[in-house]
Protein backbone atom coordinates (compact mmCIF):
# COMPACT_ATOMS: atom_id res chain seq x y z
CA UNK A 1 0.00 0.00 0.00
CA UNK A 2 1.28 3.76 -1.40
CA UNK A 3 1.09 5.45 1.65
CA UNK A 4 1.09 9.55 0.69
CA UNK A 5 1.25 11.99 3.57
CA UNK A 6 -2.14 14.15 3.70
CA UNK A 7 -1.52 17.67 2.57
CA UNK A 8 -3.46 20.47 3.94
CA UNK A 9 -3.68 23.60 2.64
CA UNK A 10 -5.51 26.03 4.00
CA UNK A 11 -6.09 29.76 2.64
CA UNK A 12 -7.79 32.98 3.88
CA UNK A 13 -10.41 35.17 1.98
CA UNK A 14 -11.66 37.95 3.03
CA UNK A 15 -15.48 38.67 2.04
CA UNK A 16 -17.26 42.25 2.59
CA UNK A 17 -20.40 42.56 2.99
CA UNK A 18 -21.89 46.04 1.86
CA UNK A 19 -25.02 47.36 3.25
CA UNK A 20 -27.69 47.65 0.75
CA UNK A 21 -29.64 51.15 0.22
CA UNK A 22 -33.03 48.97 1.70
CA UNK A 23 -34.47 51.85 4.13
CA UNK A 24 -35.98 55.33 3.78
CA UNK A 25 -34.20 58.30 5.54
CA UNK A 26 -36.08 59.40 8.25
CA UNK A 27 -36.88 62.87 10.23
CA UNK A 28 -36.96 62.96 14.43
CA UNK A 29 -40.14 64.76 13.92
CA UNK A 30 -42.83 64.94 11.80
CA UNK A 31 -43.61 68.68 12.26
CA UNK A 32 -40.84 71.81 12.66
CA UNK A 33 -41.28 75.23 13.95
CA UNK A 34 -39.28 77.89 14.03
CA UNK A 35 -39.71 81.92 13.99
CA UNK A 36 -38.08 84.63 12.14
CA UNK A 37 -37.84 88.45 11.81
CA UNK A 38 -39.70 90.14 8.70
CA UNK A 39 -36.25 91.76 8.67
CA UNK A 40 -34.04 88.93 8.41
CA UNK A 41 -31.15 89.24 6.84
CA UNK A 42 -30.95 86.94 3.07
CA UNK A 43 -28.84 84.08 3.98
CA UNK A 44 -29.99 83.81 7.51
CA UNK A 45 -30.27 80.20 8.98
CA UNK A 46 -33.49 79.33 10.51
CA UNK A 47 -33.38 76.21 11.19
CA UNK A 48 -31.85 73.12 10.76
CA UNK A 49 -33.38 70.18 10.30
CA UNK A 50 -31.29 66.30 9.67
CA UNK A 51 -32.39 62.78 8.24
CA UNK A 52 -30.89 59.98 9.54
CA UNK A 53 -31.20 56.49 7.80
CA UNK A 54 -30.53 52.95 8.92
CA UNK A 55 -28.19 52.47 5.74
CA UNK A 56 -24.00 52.71 6.23
CA UNK A 57 -23.60 54.54 2.84
CA UNK A 58 -26.57 56.92 2.51
CA UNK A 59 -26.00 60.34 1.52
CA UNK A 60 -29.09 62.46 2.21
CA UNK A 61 -29.99 65.40 0.29
CA UNK A 62 -32.36 67.80 1.06
CA UNK A 63 -35.28 69.82 -1.50
CA UNK A 64 -38.22 71.72 0.10
CA UNK A 65 -40.93 70.49 -2.21
CA UNK A 66 -43.90 72.84 -1.34
CA UNK A 67 -45.46 75.65 0.36
CA UNK A 68 -42.15 78.15 -0.47
CA UNK A 69 -44.20 80.94 -1.47
CA UNK A 70 -42.77 83.49 -3.04
CA UNK A 71 -39.16 81.88 -2.61
CA UNK A 72 -39.09 82.98 0.86
CA UNK A 73 -36.71 79.92 1.98
CA UNK A 74 -33.93 77.57 0.38
CA UNK A 75 -32.43 74.81 1.77
CA UNK A 76 -28.60 73.71 1.89
CA UNK A 77 -29.26 70.18 0.12
CA UNK A 78 -26.27 68.26 1.65
CA UNK A 79 -27.20 69.95 5.22
CA UNK A 80 -30.66 70.32 5.64
CA UNK A 81 -29.93 74.38 6.98
CA UNK A 82 -33.41 76.13 6.00
CA UNK A 83 -32.23 79.91 5.08
CA UNK A 84 -33.80 83.08 4.47
CA UNK A 85 -33.64 83.27 0.44
CA UNK A 86 -36.14 86.37 -0.39
CA UNK A 87 -37.91 89.36 1.31
CA UNK A 88 -40.09 88.84 4.14
CA UNK A 89 -42.90 90.49 5.68
CA UNK A 90 -45.14 90.14 8.52
CA UNK A 91 -48.20 92.43 7.03
CA UNK A 92 -47.77 90.14 3.78
CA UNK A 93 -47.61 86.76 5.43
CA UNK A 94 -46.99 85.77 8.59
CA UNK A 95 -46.69 81.73 8.47
CA UNK A 96 -45.03 79.41 6.02
CA UNK A 97 -45.75 75.19 5.97
CA UNK A 98 -42.41 73.67 3.92
CA UNK A 99 -42.71 70.19 2.95
CA UNK A 100 -39.21 68.91 3.44
CA UNK A 101 -38.33 66.31 1.75
CA UNK A 102 -35.05 63.75 2.37
CA UNK A 103 -33.62 61.38 -0.11
CA UNK A 104 -30.83 58.95 -0.18
CA UNK A 105 -31.23 58.97 -4.13
CA UNK A 106 -33.28 55.98 -3.86
CA UNK A 107 -35.74 56.59 -1.25
CA UNK A 108 -37.24 59.56 0.74
CA UNK A 109 -39.12 60.58 3.58
CA UNK A 110 -41.02 63.83 4.22
CA UNK A 111 -41.23 66.20 7.47
CA UNK A 112 -43.13 69.44 7.66
CA UNK A 113 -41.67 73.11 8.77
CA UNK A 114 -43.51 75.85 10.21
CA UNK A 115 -41.92 78.93 10.08
CA UNK A 116 -43.50 82.06 12.06
CA UNK A 117 -42.73 85.36 10.90
CA UNK A 118 -42.35 87.98 13.42
CA UNK A 119 -43.70 91.59 13.12
CA UNK A 120 -40.77 94.56 13.62
CA UNK A 121 -41.41 98.18 13.87
CA UNK A 122 -41.23 98.90 10.24
CA UNK A 123 -43.78 100.99 9.32
CA UNK A 124 -44.06 104.95 9.75
CA UNK A 125 -46.66 105.45 11.70
CA UNK A 126 -49.89 107.05 10.08
CA UNK A 127 -52.64 109.83 10.64
CA UNK A 128 -56.08 109.09 10.28
CA UNK A 129 -56.83 112.57 8.58
CA UNK A 130 -54.35 114.48 6.22
CA UNK A 131 -54.99 117.88 7.87
CA UNK A 132 -55.69 118.66 11.31
CA UNK A 133 -57.44 122.56 12.43
CA UNK A 134 -57.82 123.87 15.75
CA UNK A 135 -58.60 127.37 17.13
CA UNK A 136 -56.74 128.56 19.86
CA UNK A 137 -57.65 132.21 21.28
CA UNK A 138 -54.28 134.46 22.36
CA UNK A 139 -55.75 136.07 25.99
CA UNK A 140 -57.86 133.11 26.93
CA UNK A 141 -55.68 131.41 29.75
CA UNK A 142 -58.34 128.95 31.00
CA UNK A 143 -57.77 125.47 30.98
CA UNK A 144 -53.88 125.73 30.53
CA UNK A 145 -52.33 123.80 29.10
CA UNK A 146 -55.19 122.88 26.12
CA UNK A 147 -55.21 119.59 23.81
CA UNK A 148 -54.54 120.71 20.70
CA UNK A 149 -53.28 116.83 19.09
CA UNK A 150 -53.59 113.45 20.32
CA UNK A 151 -51.74 110.85 18.78
CA UNK A 152 -52.26 106.86 19.19
CA UNK A 153 -50.14 104.14 17.94
CA UNK A 154 -51.98 101.89 16.57
CA UNK A 155 -49.97 98.40 15.63
CA UNK A 156 -51.25 96.91 11.92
Amino acid sequence: MNSSPLKIVTKFIRIGIADKNDNPPYFDKALYEAEVDENEDIQHTVLTVTAKDHDESSRIRYEITSGNIGGAFAVKNMTGAIYVAGALDYETRKRYELRLAASDNLKENYTTVVIHVKDVNDNPPVFERPTYRTQITEEDDRNLPKSVLRASVLRA
